[in-house]
């Protein structure tokens, strides 16, 4: 799995990143692990949590974006969000 997070304004946590990795299990067996994710976690205000999550897939660069009080609810938005981006994306291009 080829997934870069970046924490912003927060301490680096292990279990954040091992959240982040299991959550995006899905989302890479859709793309074949075929594509890199980037995402950015940034703490807001001591309150808000903002997710980026961005990927260049087939040739498109897609991007997602969360904000939550609870990080892992903000990270589970990013990445469904993404998900039906690549799902449109995959078949968009089966069409073709």
């Amino acid at each position: 799995m080829t997934i870069r997070i970046a924490f912003n304004n927060m301490k680096h946590s292990e279990s954040v990143t091992e959240h982040v990795h299991e959550i995006m299990k899905e989302l890479i067996k859709i793309t074949d692990n075929k594509f890199p994710f980037n995402i950015n976690l940034t703490k807001e205000n001591d309150q808000q949590h903002h997710v980026v999550l961005n990927c260049t897939y087939s040739g498109k660069d897609l991007s997602s974006k969360s904000t939550h009080e609870n990080l892992y609810k903000a990270i589970g938005k990013a990445v469904d969000a993404m998900k039906i981006q690549v799902l449109r994306k995959s078949k968009q291009s089966h069409r073709k």
